[in-house]
């Protein structure tokens, strides 16, 4: 038996819409011959629902203080969210230090993501 998980990702789409904000994930492409590339970046809009990590998580190298956990929706985002990517959160630049679908069955329902300032 299989489970039809687009039903959950919808449900997902719709309460990181209504509980998150708006973000934009920024990738990074070089361009041009390589002894002389040229940065480009190309942005791309998403919704996030930005939470903060328990204080009992917080080791102080894997996950430091002021690292956020950020739920990005799957909804128009038109490209994966990688460890190379950052993500603008309220005019902040964050890296992406994790990034982790939530994808039971193969279909990616949202991405969990460690972003650091």
């Amino acid at each position: 038996m299989t489970f039809d998980y687009t039903r959950s990702r919808a449900t997902a789409e719709r309460l990181i819409a209504k509980f998150g904000q708006a973000a934009t994930l920024r990738r990074k492409a070089l361009t041009g011959p390589a002894y002389d590339p040229t940065v480009t970046t190309a942005d791309h809009a998403c919704t996030v629902v930005v939470q903060t990590y328990a204080d009992a998580l917080i080791d102080g190298t894997r996950i430091k203080m002021g690292d956020k956990k950020v739920l990005v929706s799957t909804k128009g985002l038109t490209v994966e969210p990688t460890t190379a990517d950052a993500l603008v959160i309220g005019g902040t630049s964050h890296e992406l230090v994790m990034v982790k679908p939530l994808a039971p069955g193969g279909t990616v329902v949202m991405w969990e993501v460690q972003a650091r300032a």
